[in-house]
């Protein structure tokens, strides 16, 4: 009998639930006023939720704690209008509404159970990016879609009637803004859903114009008026930011790239007073940034700041409109990661993936007056007044969200939303540790052998037959420090996970994080190599119990591991990886950049398609081009709907697989994005992972 994976026939799954079993939980003690010894019928206990399971051999893995158990989550505070708008998670996602007042301490612990169903949309079939609590209104403004498919648009939706509406209808909206008064919108939509179509012939020379055009407008909300203010060009191309109107509402500001080019991203100004408006660099051009992003509110009437990574970290910088002068506020070595201005301090976090510090600054100078430092990845979330939000998260803290009160010395944090420590102590089915894994090259600046970092997940309840152990690799992106519910329900399978940070991570500098421009899909997985070798050791597996995952960029990553031409760079490397699972990957490079919504990341990351030579060097680091080479067993995941990743990049990659009679399996989630969500359709999914695992744990006993 041939293993699972042999299977060639493509299975598109319908949002319909797997069988549950009804366990109900029966108290313990009899209820409160209930005499034990009565002979009178008791009234039964109310069940609990049914379990939603999965199988791996003889192990079931109940699902729902892991989906469910602490269903909120995409938390979008309003402490100006004293609101909290989360999604509730189950068989259906739930848009909900709390009251958590304007100021610190005005309750105790967020009781997120309490709040308002505000919409009667299944949020697990919209992708939903932003809320804004438009108070004169009485109405969120959100950055939505329509179904999955990450047209994002601007969306309102009554507080009163729960009506959404939808306000714009654009190819794409990069983001939004609001003015001081709340009387005008200011957003950035964008023409073009096809990269390739307006850049021209890969053969013709340079493109003439922007593969997209994107403009600033001004949308009166009141009326519905709308001023379209100013259009990019090829050589300052508008991207994705929320425009930052000033205090007087006369100039906004926002993101823009040098002729595309994501290493050279700048703040612009437009002076709405000026007769000719024009989007000026407010940034130096010369200077190498990815993504500055200025913070929300002013010090003053003069004083803008913004975390930009020009010396290598993102760092604080604070930018003058009197003098237009910039200013380095703080000199960190790790990247400042989230920031936000009350009043004329700042709380901040910089991190690595070894930790986090939050701090309490002054706006005006960059000094430190408290220090703190956190465990795992933390992040401050929302500020306004004297309050700020923190959030932290690591393999064994699933979520925690504090309180901060400047109008108190120092920085003490008071805990407002967090798990049941039982619930908790349930979800963390991994024991994690930090492990640093040689790779091939040298780091410049040690002069020693590079050291990658990784996050090292061993299951707390390893499976006790070796017959039935597995090791996987998170292609990209890896060795982050938080929880993750795909790593947790792993190691509750039994199996070993190895979160890497691959060169091209984030979290250690400009440096390390560019090392992979234009190398997409060359040192990148041989760093994979490394860690699989390393593996093979620390846990004394074959090579064909070790496999390689990951979603979107790790999802191509995964498939270029398993096709992956050992004369790459020059490097005479390859590494025989038992299995690999890729979801929502692309397997064509310049299909892809034709396709996809971010072109700019593709021309980042691999090159300009219409050079030849880099148009060739694409087709190279293409999984398709090289797909016969496959050998291991491969599990493919794509859902119908994405638009990020388009699915015709799995479809093609199968095909040609299949055509060719090599092992991949394909499984297509309809109606889904870049994302599989609903409860339903995540069970489903794992299950078809875990019996995709059992084959390749089966094949690699049978074959010694």
């Amino acid at each position: 009998m041939r293993p699972l994976w042999w299977t060639s026939a493509a299975w598109v799954l319908a949002a319909c639930a797997p069988p549950h079993a009804a366990t109900p939980y029966p108290d313990a003690e009899p209820p409160e006023g209930v005499d034990p010894a009565s002979t009178e019928p008791r009234p039964e206990p109310a069940p609990g939720p049914e379990p939603v399971t999965a199988r791996y051999f003889d192990r079931e893995i109940d699902l729902r704690p892991f989906l469910a158990g602490f269903p909120f989550g995409d938390f979008e505070p309003s402490l100006r209008t004293g609101k909290l708008f989360y999604v509730e998670r189950g068989e259906r996602y739930t848009l909900r509404m709390l009251d958590i007042g304007t100021e610190a301490g005005a309750t105790e612990r967020f009781e997120l159970a309490a709040g308002t169903a505000i919409s009667d949309v299944d949020w697990s079939k919209r992708s939903l990016w932003s809320v804004h609590h438009h108070a004169p209104t009485q109405a969120l403004w959100l950055h939505a879609d329509a179904s999955n498919d990450e047209q994002m648009n601007l969306w309102t939706l009554d507080l009163q009637s729960g009506a959404l509406t939808q306000v714009t209808q654009h190819d794409y909206v990069y983001g939004l803004g609001f003015s001081p008064d709340e009387s005008i919108v200011a957003y950035l939509p964008r023409q073009g859903r096809k990269a390739g179509g307006a850049a021209g012939d890969a053969h013709e020379g340079p493109p003439k114009k922007a593969p997209y055009e994107t403009c600033l407008v001004l949308r009166t909300i009141a009326t519905g008026a709308e001023q379209q203010v100013v259009c990019d060009s090829p050589d300052l191309t508008f991207s994705w930011s929320e425009p930052r109107f000033s205090p007087d509402g006369q100039e906004i500001y926002f993101n823009a790239q040098v002729q595309g080019d994501r290493n050279r991203a700048q703040l612009v100004r437009v002076d709405l007073r000026s007769r000719k408006r024009v989007a000026r660099p407010i940034t130096s051009t010369k200077a190498r940034r990815n993504a500055p992003r200025a913070l929300d509110g002013w010090v003053d009437d003069d004083l803008l700041l913004y975390i930009a990574n020009d010396d290598g970290f993102a760092n604080l910088y604070a930018y003058s409109r009197s003098t237009q002068r910039t200013k380095q506020l703080t000199r960190y070595t790790e990247d400042v990661t989230s920031a936000e201005l009350l009043g004329d301090e700042v709380v901040a976090v910089h991190r690595t993936p070894a930790g986090s510090t939050l701090v309490r600054l002054d706006a005006r100078t960059g000094n430190e007056t408290a220090v703190l430092a956190l465990p795992g990845t933390a992040d401050v979330t929302a500020g306004h007044g004297r309050r700020a939000l923190v959030t932290q998260r690591s393999p064994d803290i699933v979520h925690e969200t504090h309180e901060l009160d400047l109008a108190t010395a120092g920085l003490l944090p008071h805990e407002v939303i967090g798990l049941d420590p039982q619930l908790e102590r349930g979800l963390v089915a991994c024991r994690a540790t930090a492990v640093r894994i040689p790779t091939f090259d040298q780091d410049p600046a040690t002069g020693t052998t590079r050291q990658l970092h990784a996050f090292l997940l061993e299951p707390r309840d390893p499976v006790p037959e070796p017959e039935q152990r597995l090791a996987m690799i998170t292609a990209f992106y890896g060795g982050e420090n938080r929880y993750s519910t795909f790593d947790q329900i792993m190691c509750a399978a039994g199996l070993t996970v190895i979160s890497p940070a691959v060169r091209g991570s984030t979290g250690f500098g400009k440096a390390f994080y560019s090392l992979n421009d234009k190398d997409l899909g060359g040192d990148e997985i041989v760093d994979l190599f490394m860690v699989a070798r390393w593996i093979e050791q620390r846990l004394d597996l074959p090579s064909s119990r070790i496999g390689v995952y990951g979603g979107s960029h790790g999802g191509y990553a995964t498939m270029r591991a398993l096709t992956f031409p050992s004369r790459t760079n020059g490097r005479n490397d390859f590494y025989p990886f038992g299995f690999g699972m890729a979801h929502a990957g692309f397997s064509d490079i310049k299909t892809f950049y034709d396709a996809t919504n971010i072109p700019d990341w593709v021309v980042l990351e691999s090159g300009d398609p219409s050079k030849p030579a880099e148009l060739e060097k694409m087709r190279d680091r293409s999984p398709l081009t090289h797909a016969e080479r496959l050998r291991a067993p491969l599990l493919v995941t794509h859902g119908s709907q994405d638009w990020r990743v388009p699915v015709q990049e799995s479809r093609q990659f199968v095909d040609k697989t299949k055509q060719a009679g090599l092992p991949v399996q394909y499984v297509e989630f309809e109606g889904q994005g870049h994302h599989i969500e609903g409860l339903d359709l995540q069970a489903m999914a794992y299950q078809v992972r875990f019996d995709f695992l059992r084959a390749v744990a089966e094949a690699a006993t049978e074959g010694g």
